[in-house]
């Protein structure tokens, strides 16, 4: 692997486009050879991590894992089991299926939100980059308040803990959308990308500075809220039916998540990262989500020098549900 890494440093990069396509004939290669890069060029630039994902990280640094081990590679063989069109179509397909729903539920205050995922590892501390190839497992609950998250400590007990010591000091300034606000009227594409739009541009300037535009802030906060909230059936219809309209957000028809499962996804390339909300392609349920770069960047507060192409996230959605404490289980 030392000098797969080596020969791909001094390699040209590749658009999207042709390492997709490329990794699936790299599969064949083990039967018949053949196999072409095209490169892309790519500009240095700083990286931001938008404040609203911040506390996706809180809650995975206290999960624990507990499997891990399996290879997925992006742009493997996986055909889409039903095809739509256009990104409108899955809007709609997905939103129609989240309506049709009947596990769908409405949390209430004091429950938890359960939540286990396979995600990729990330390389070494304290560089960001994602494995492409390593696994872990990991399970957990949030407090639908967003003040605790739990998890199985090594002794196999739950161990509950605050995301922060003084939490009404951090983020009172920050702001923030819940599914909770979501439910509320008007629960219509209009209304939800509304709220969102709407904390997108209150949500202080990160301080790690950034070329992020404002949709590319909207896709990832709408992403963070498919991954992260307990959202009733019509307020994911209603995300579903807004994500078509935010400018620059594309279908994928080849999408795979972490688990290594074909789906379709919603994607957004902006400036310096590519975003992917993968969806099921059988019953367009959400799956999972991939990050990655596209131009040479610096990370937050210039840790390393990160190249394109680089994963900066890449997640499946194995089992979730709204409980009643934590250590239940949907």
């Amino acid at each position: 692997m030392d000098e797969i890494r080596q020969f791909r440093g001094s390699t040209p990069v590749m658009t999207r486009e042709a390492e997709d396509a490329a990794r699936s004939r790299l599969l064949r290669e083990m039967r018949d050879p053949a196999l072409a890069l095209a490169p892309a060029p790519a500009s240095v630039k700083r990286r931001r991590r938008p404040r609203l994902a911040w506390r996706l990280g809180l809650a995975a640094a206290a999960a624990v894992a507990i499997a891990g081990g399996m290879t997925v590679v992006r742009g493997a063989d996986h055909p889409a089991t039903v095809t739509v069109a256009s990104v409108q179509e899955l809007g709609e397909r997905a939103a129609e299926a989240s309506e049709a729903d009947p596990d769908g539920v409405v949390p209430s205050p004091g429950q938890w939100r359960y939540w286990k995922i396979t995600r990729a590892t990330q390389i070494s501390e304290p560089r960001p980059e994602m494995d492409p190839i390593k696994r872990e497992t990991v399970e957990g609950w949030d407090s639908l308040d967003g003040r605790q998250t739990a998890y199985i400590d090594e002794t196999g007990k739950i161990a509950i803990e605050q995301i922060v010591q003084d939490f009404e000091d951090v983020v009172e300034d920050v702001p923030r959308v819940s599914g909770a606000d979501l439910a509320q009227e008007p629960v219509t594409p209009e209304g939800v990308l509304a709220k969102v739009t709407e904390i997108v541009e209150k949500a202080p300037a990160s301080p790690f500075g950034g070329d992020a535009s404002k949709q590319q802030l909207v896709f990832q906060a709408i992403l963070n809220l498919m991954s992260q909230e307990p959202l009733t059936p019509e307020a994911r219809a209603a995300l579903f039916r807004a994500l078509p309209m935010i400018e620059g957000v594309t279908l994928k028809q080849d999408a795979v998540d972490a688990a290594g499962r074909g789906g379709v996804a919603f994607a957004f390339a902006g400036e310096t990262e590519r975003l992917e909300i993968i969806l099921s392609s059988e019953d367009f349920r959400f799956l999972g989500t991939y990050s990655e770069t596209l131009t040479e960047q610096y990370h937050n507060q210039g840790i390393g020098l990160v190249k394109p192409g680089s994963i900066m996230g890449w997640t499946a959605q194995l089992g979730v549900g709204v409980v009643d404490k934590p250590g239940d289980r949907p």
